[in-house]
């Protein structure tokens, strides 16, 4: 028998370990036990013997599973640096790094999914088929591979210009040197894209790692990457925390999105940790991107970071050409436009029974669809929002349908007649009249995908769509079966949210139309520029991928923004430039460091007095300190889920020194958590709505 320590997935108050009689003298540090607190049972992480007897009854572990789960002694340690850097408890980042050991089988790891030939691509080009820059950026990163040292590298690539074929290859060279190698992707729907790449190129021990994957599929993937039975793994951020024997290339494709920041305890930033455990493994990290963050460009600039380049598009394809309409001055009616002779079977492109009138597709846009028809090629619409309309307005009193439990307009969602709140969820049914007035005179304001979607079909009655977003994509492999649909030519038009703008490559969409460009440039937000400018370029790459060349038509109200100007141009580095002039000045990232301290409770008044003790005690801490202290101030969306949120920022343009304040201010922040009061932090917050 021996005492041990294990860290517990339960909230404490000052600390999250408990000790427990453990029924073998020598525990191993790492081991997932079973463990009772109070009447439940959970899984928690042994780390290390506890030499001395409590002065309380000890109960003994509840089980361990079999086969043993083990958190390795790097892994550990890399958990507790996030714990640490995100202030985290370390309970809550093994939890989110571990799989449940539940469920735990022999099986060999799962390879692809059933679905898998949705997203078949061709075949990877031989590297005698790479263009002159993809062979420099690889020759680059399999020197960096062979010297077993620690490199970070920005594959700086234009959308359509290889940089999956480039990091593929190097991905070869980890291999044959006996490695072994993580591909991060944003999102699960890009994973069996990228996982079917590296099979067509005979990686034969490939595995997927998401959370949507039961739990011993999971498990198993994590068994066979510590026991060197996977060589590479493609997975969403938490497979940054697989055990790997020998990692020795990491991958970070599309650094740039949001997706790989944990938006819930423990809020760590999963390109960051990659970043981190490649240096203390001694391995060679790739963020790619066609548009890279500021972070991470700005240390490229610090000479932090390598950058490789890749210009061009393979092939010498062309970039798109983009044309920017102003929506302030388009006409209001769109002239009917007719296929001509053999083309779709010389069916009218718009149907001349209905009025071609839009109030949201403008007649450049409306023309180039029908081109896109008549040339029989595909066409991707973009708006990032869901549902029918963003609000609903009764005309007779003014009244506009809100939740109840949260600070924001109902959506309106006319497929099953029911307003949504997208923040906490409830819904309700649409009525024909005001509850408030009982007046029937109800107007849908805003704009959103369903809507375009019938606009669409309105105007293109025989046209083939589809929409790809959250609400299309509830049933597990909706996803994939509207996506092979696309691929295959069963659909001539893809609308959607941000969901189409991640890395697809479908070679027949020549035309990609944004709906709306500015939906979230004035959002109170520092990083809603650099947000629009991304989501911008990233979905005007879609186009013009193929031989076929691309066009964008981007319709916005404020057509001279240097963020919509910069996309485009797709100049990234103009945008760079613009941006972290307005950054510098404010202390803001890349050029500062933040930490946000959220307070929420269900009564305000509380919320308040509470934000204020706070911010008193955290001022007293920061006299003489190179540190700022702003707020505290209700968030922008001041009520989520029936909780007032406030929050306090705290700025400084050292790292060391707000992390330096941030560990003496951690107890006074402790201190504030009671009964009805929760308290957060969040360091270098992605977002601060």
């Amino acid at each position: 028998m021996a005492l041990v320590r294990v860290a517990v997935p339960i909230p404490l108050a000052h600390e999250d370990t408990l000790v427990y009689e453990f029924p073998e003298e020598t525990p191993e540090v790492g081991l997932r036990v079973l463990v009772p607190v109070g009447p439940r049972r959970v899984w928690g992480t042994v780390l290390g013997v506890e030499p001395k007897a409590p002065g309380f009854r000890v109960r003994k572990i509840a089980g361990i599973p079999e086969p043993r789960l083990v958190v390795t002694p790097e892994l550990l340690e890399l958990c507790r640096w996030v714990s640490d850097y995100y202030a985290a408890n370390l309970s809550d980042v093994l939890q989110a790094a571990v799989p449940s050991p539940g469920g735990l089988t022999r099986r060999a790891p799962r390879a692809a999914p059933e679905d898998a030939d949705a997203w078949l691509q061709v075949a990877p080009p031989r590297r005698e088929e790479l263009n002159e820059e993809q062979r420099s950026a690889l020759t680059s990163l399999e020197e960096a591979i062979g010297s077993r040292e620690f490199r970070a590298v920005l594959l700086f690539g234009v959308t359509g210009s290889g940089k999956t074929a480039v990091y593929l290859h190097a991905a070869a060279e980890a291999l044959r040197s006996g490695g072994q190698t993580l591909i991060l992707v944003p999102e699960i729907a890009l994973s069996p894209q990228t996982l079917d790449s590296f099979r067509r190129a005979g990686f034969g021990r490939v595995a997927l790692y998401h959370s949507t994957l039961r739990p011993n599929e999971r498990a198993d993937v994590w068994r066979a990457a510590a026991a060197g039975e996977v060589d590479l793994v493609v997975g969403t951020r938490s497979a940054v925390f697989l055990p790997f024997r020998n990692l020795r290339f990491v991958v970070v494709d599309e650094e740039q999105d949001n997706a790989y920041k944990q938006d819930d305890a423990p809020r760590y930033h999963a390109r960051d940790v990659a970043l981190v455990r490649a240096q203390r493994l001694g391995a060679v990290a790739v963020l790619a991107s066609a548009t890279p963050s500021l972070e991470t460009f700005a240390r490229v600039k610090a000479g932090s970071c390598g950058l490789l380049r890749l210009p061009h598009r393979i092939d010498g394809r062309p970039m798109p050409t983009v044309r920017i309409t102003d929506l302030r001055h388009r006409r209001a009616v769109v002239a009917p436009v007719v296929a001509g002779p053999g083309s779709i079977a010389s069916r009218p492109v718009l149907s001349a029974s209905t009025s071609p009138q839009s109030r949201y597709l403008g007649p450049a846009l409306v023309e180039a669809m029908a081109r896109t028809l008549e040339r029989r090629e595909q066409a991707i619409l973009f708006l990032n929002r869901r549902g029918h309309s963003t609000y609903l307005q009764c005309r007779g009193c003014g009244e506009v349908a809100r939740c109840e439990r949260c600070d924001v307009s109902l959506t309106v969602h006319l497929a099953d007649q029911s307003l949504r709140c997208h923040y906490c969820g409830a819904e309700r049914a649409l009525r024909p009249a005001c509850p408030g007035c009982g007046a029937s005179n109800l107007w849908f304001g805003g704009v959103g995908i369903q809507r375009i979607e019938g606009e669409v079909a309105r105007l293109f009655p025989l046209a083939r769509l589809a929409r790809l977003d959250f609400d299309a994509t509830r049933k597990r492999g909706s996803a994939a079966t509207i996506l092979r649909a696309f691929r295959g030519g069963e659909t001539d038009f893809l609308l959607g949210t941000q969901m189409v703008t991640k890395g697809f490559d479908f070679p027949m969409v020549t035309l990609v139309g944004i709906i709306v460009a500015d939906l979230q440039l004035y959002l109170p937000d520092f990083r809603a520029a650099e947000r629009t400018f991304q989501l911008l370029t990233q979905v005007a790459g879609r186009a013009g991928r193929g031989e076929r060349a691309g066009e964008v038509i981007l319709q916005t109200y404020d057509p001279d923004h240097p963020a919509l100007r910069c996309a485009a141009a797709q100049d990234f580095e103009a945008f760079y430039e613009h941006e972290a002039e307005e950054r510098r000045e404010l202390r803001y990232p890349p050029f500062g460091h933040l930490v946000e301290i959220e307070i929420r409770g269900s009564k305000l008044e509380r919320v308040l007095r509470e934000s204020e003790k706070l911010r008193d005690s955290l001022a007293k801490l920061a006299r003489g300190s190179d540190v700022e202290l702003l707020g505290p101030a209700p968030k922008p969306i001041a009520r989520i889920q029936g909780a007032e949120r406030w929050h306090i920022l705290i700025r400084s343009g050292s790292r060391k020194a707000l992390h330096g304040f941030l560990q003496k201010a951690l107890p006074a922040v402790r201190e504030r958590r009671s009964s009805g009061i929760r308290v957060t932090v969040d360091v270098d917050p992605r977002q601060v709505l």
